[in-house]
């Protein structure tokens, strides 16, 4: 696979997921936990896209454990009853790790 998306570029798609996991949660009726679970990560997220000078291999790292905790997430809240919600959350658990394996993780000087 191509690695195209350079780091900035990487980072204003984290922002866009983070901003929209906090905005969905509310468009699209989440129950409480649901609710508190995707704004926690939509913060995380935006806030690992608004983050400069991090080294690339803790980013990779944060990156990988964000896909996880979403994937998990995901699956505590369809096993709640919360369908929408979870789809929400394994929709961006799967981008997440998407992101990671179209970025190209290299910081030009």
């Amino acid at each position: 696979m191509l690695r195209r998306l350079s780091l900035p570029e990487h980072g204003a798609v984290e922002l866009l997921v983070g901003v929209a996991l906090i905005v969905l949660p509310f468009v699209l009726g989440f129950g409480p936990a649901a609710l508190l679970a995707s704004m926690a990560a939509g913060a995380v997220i935006a806030g690992l896209g608004l983050r400069e000078g991090l080294p690339i291999s803790a980013h990779m790292a944060t990156d990988a454990l964000a896909s996880a905790a979403l994937l998990a997430a995901a699956v505590a809240l369809a096993a709640a009853g919360e369908s929408i919600a979870a789809g929400v959350l394994a929709a961006a658990g799967a981008g997440e790790l998407a992101l990671g394996m179209a970025t190209r993780w290299t910081r030009r000087v």
